[in-house]
């Protein structure tokens, strides 16, 4: 059953030695670099002690776990109440796409099929993928915690550095054994991948309640017992082994499935089709809605809540941020006006670059469609790549709309008792970063166009941006380093002007023109 097992990880070994040395680079970077950046954040026990009570509400709460350590507040405690979630979210999804992308996805492309041909066992393939994503997430705690221990922050110890590092680990591997049992259930990548997605959110809904109500919910959730160490303070490795025992028996649950079932069919059957599609569904334009249309859902539903959940602690905002200089310099809080007034930017480039994602996908769906050798299939009727390929970028257009209107209404909806924020300033605030979103959109569809392979730079672009918005400020960087993200072109509401956005926009058009004329008319499928 699990014949050939060492050289089977060696071959997703070197498959995946690029994707991997970034996530591990990543987030290890983003860990340590948070734990520097503390020291400049709350440089007095003052600043810390406000902190606390600041998040000690039921918003922040249901945003980042309930607070502890409020007799010996350091700053390393601090750094992990705040910091853990945010990062153990990371790392789940990094596990989702993992195991995915060597499970379901390769059955779905036909590599799983040509492995079997070869002499190897039953359960090798599922068997080693879920030892890599191990070996993946120990390696990603043992360089986080050793970065921590490095940096020398208050209240830093050995103990907690682990305890921290492994929660995150330990939460990513109850994710990975997830998404394995879910690519047995599932017969196609998209199923697996929105059901990993549709649990991960459900756990933080359920850790958020628990939470709040400090009930049993929040044990339960992966991500409610991962905070549960307490990292810095109690440092409790309980959960961390709680949590490596459920990833264990998940596991298990999911290599039994694996071992019963027909390669290539999932545990649930496929729900048949009607037997005639409708006039809208035969157009290239229906084709690439009815692919989006679960995903354009899901994400719509999530940028909502998420947004909504932001609107909640708008009006605890100014108490949070209210003189301390740091943070009003990352804000952008310092013309004297309202900290919640002038931190609105922020928070809807956040939204927008989260919107970015599904708007980013949608396009490379094009080339998904390519590799698992269906798009051949429209081709060889009379339908044209101009047709195919305007479709998918005319999806990805209603997205940024769709998704930067919801994000606007979410916003609002929560944050009514700030009288400060009018409907029209939030949506306004909103939609002039559309053009960013829709700059990197264009981007896409060029690396498409010419080059799908290199799409993932598009990944690494779409991390400048987050880094700048949140840290362009504080670290003081030159404009031409802040212009080279999208998002950094864009001028705060009450400094707007039409050139910038018009800009973005007129670069948008050219990339999604050269990417086509230039490229996907005139080459190779799956070129």
């Amino acid at each position: 059953m699990f014949a050939n097992l060492g050289k089977y990880m060696r071959f997703i070994v070197r498959r995946e030695r690029i994707n991997s040395l970034i996530w591990i680079v990543c987030l290890a970077a983003f860990t340590i670099s948070m734990a520097l950046l503390y020291p400049n954040l709350f440089p007095t026990k003052e600043d810390l002690v406000n902190m606390w009570t600041a998040l000690n509400t039921p918003a922040m709460v249901a945003m980042m776990g309930p607070m502890y350590g409020a007799d010996s507040i350091t700053l390393s405690i601090a750094m992990a109440q705040e910091c853990m979630i945010w990062i153990a979210i990371t790392a789940i999804v990094m596990n989702i796409l993992f195991v995915n992308r060597h499970t379901r996805a390769d059955e779905e492309t036909g590599c799983h099929q040509i492995l079997t041909s070869l002499p190897i066992g039953r359960l090798t393939t599922p068997l080693g993928t879920i030892k890599l994503a191990f070996l993946l997430n120990l390696t990603i705690a043992i360089v986080s915690a050793l970065g921590l221990i490095a940096t020398g922050l208050e209240g830093m110890s050995v103990a907690g550095a682990f305890s921290y590092a492994l929660s995150i680990g330990a939460q990513g591997m109850v994710f990975a054994a997830i998404t394995l049992l879910t690519a047995q259930l599932f017969s196609t990548s998209k199923g697996c991948l929105g059901v990993a997605f549709a649990i991960l959110g459900l756990s933080y809904v359920l850790r958020a309640s628990g939470d709040m109500n400090d009930n049993v919910l929040s044990i339960i959730s992966p991500l409610g017992l991962g905070l549960r160490i307490q990292a810095f303070y109690k440092n409790d490795f309980l959960p961390v082994i709680i949590l490596f025992i459920e990833a264990i028996v998940i596991t298990g649950i999911a290599l039994w499935f694996h071992f019963h079932r027909d390669i290539g069919s999932g545990v649930f059957p496929v729900k048949k089709g009607k037997a005639h599609a409708s006039l809208f569904l035969q157009s290239t334009f229906g084709f690439a809605w009815r692919l989006s249309r679960g995903a354009f859902v899901a994400w719509g539903i999530a940028i909502f809540v998420i947004s909504a959940m932001y609107g909640t602690v708008i009006g605890e905002l100014g108490e949070f941020v209210k003189g301390n200089d740091v943070l009003q310099q990352i804000m952008g809080s310092g013309s004297g006006q309202s900290i919640v007034e002038d931190a609105l930017p922020m928070l809807c480039g956040v939204m927008a670059l989260i919107a970015t994602i599904p708007v980013i996908t949608s396009i490379t769906r094009i080339y998904s469609e390519e590799k698992r050798h269906r798009i051949e299939q429209l081709y060889a009727a009379s339908v044209s790549r101009k047709s195919i390929f305007g479709s998918f970028i005319s999806i990805a257009v209603l997205e940024a709309i769709v998704f930067t209107l919801l994000s606007a209404i979410g916003l609002y909806s929560t944050s009514q008792g700030t009288s400060l924020l009018s409907l029209r300033t939030i949506v306004e605030s909103s939609f002039i970063f559309v053009p960013a979103i829709l700059a990197l959109a264009g981007l896409t569809a060029l690396f498409i166009g010419i080059a799908p392979r290199c799409s993932v730079l598009v990944w690494a672009l779409f991390g400048y941006s987050f880094f700048v918005l949140y840290f362009g400020r504080l670290f003081d960087l030159p404009k031409w380093a802040i212009n080279i993200s999208p998002f950094g072109t864009i001028p705060i509401l009450k400094d707007v002007t039409a050139s910038p956005l018009i800009i973005l926009c007129l670069i948008a058009i050219a990339f999604c023109l050269v990417g086509f004329w230039g490229g996907y008319k005139r080459r190779d499928i799956k070129g």
